[in-house]
């Protein structure tokens, strides 16, 4: 393991592998995954968006790791002034034979040098994609978001709760957080084994590997997740320190949404939410 350092000077231990690296090769393999996709994640993304249309229809628009184009589809609609990135060239390619007319590149959302300050009234990152950055990029990554955003204008992104459903989960039997799976994890589970069993294999393999770079610091922590036979490494927070994490990048906070479009208390733990939508506002 080496040994990170956070903008606040403490020390986190990271994996020798690049978090980045591992989770890039896995949105190349699975490009076609996400070519057919164009609407909302979930209740709580309609939500969001709902909410930021009003102040964002005709403005400046970031949107970070557009994947295959999925959040082209609606963001276009607000306003012509659209920009997009993404780390993986593979995704960019795919997004751009998606939206042929639309201003999309290659870049990685902890540098945004490209961008002059303030150029954009509304950075967006869905599909919790901030979770693939290791937990210092992902705060360069944010303090990026708030340079190229506006005065008065809006940074939204999704992140994966780090007491919900999908922390620790592992490929077996999944039980809700402090409980055994029942039996009808058990049965579905040996159905979907039958069915795909080089599948679970290689979700256990996957597993098992990425679960010895894991890392638990309470607040925040990285573990694997269901998607993509368990093969990437993601990072997890609290509904209380993405709260927070707002507030440390200079940001006003706004409104913490849940995957079911719920309006969430930042201070209870929100057990049933397996990622939330944070939206802040930079001081203008």
């Amino acid at each position: 393991m080496n040994a990170l350092r956070t903008t606040n000077g403490d020390d986190v231990t990271g994996p020798t592998e690049s978090q980045v690296d591992i989770n890039d090769s896995v949105w190349s393999r699975d490009v076609e995954v996400y070519t057919g996709l164009d609407s909302w994640t979930d209740p709580g993304e309609r939500a969001l968006l709902q909410r930021l249309a009003p102040q964002t229809r005709g403005r400046a628009i970031l949107d970070v790791g557009v994947g295959a184009g999925r959040s082209a589809w609606y963001l276009t609609l607000l306003s012509e002034d659209y920009v997009a990135v993404d780390l993986n060239q593979d995704m960019v390619d795919a997004a751009r034979r998606n939206l042929p007319a639309a201003d999309i590149r290659q870049a990685d959302a902890r540098d945004l040098s490209q961008f002059p300050d303030a150029r954009f009234d509304l950075v967006y990152f869905s599909h919790a994609g901030l979770d693939a950055i290791d937990h210092v990029g992902r705060r360069q990554a944010l303090d990026e978001f708030v340079r190229v955003t506006s005065p008065g204008g809006h940074v939204a992104y999704s992140t994966l709760n780090r007491l919900g459903p999908f922390w620790h989960a592992g490929p077996g039997p999944v039980a809700s957080p402090g409980h055994r799976p029942n039996p009808y994890n058990y049965a579905r589970f040996a159905a979907r084994l039958a069915l795909h069993p080089a599948r679970h294999v290689h979700g256990f393999r996957s597993a098992h590997r990425l679960r010895a770079m894991a890392e638990d610091h309470g607040a925040w922590g990285t573990d694997t997740m269901p998607t993509h036979d368990w093969s990437l490494l993601v990072h997890y927070v609290t509904a209380a320190a993405a709260w927070q994490e707002l507030t440390d990048v200079g940001l006003e906070p706004v409104a913490i949404i849940g995957d079911d479009g719920r309006d969430l208390d930042p201070a209870a733990e929100n057990r049933d939410i397996r990622w939330f939508h944070l939206l802040g506002r930079k001081p203008a």
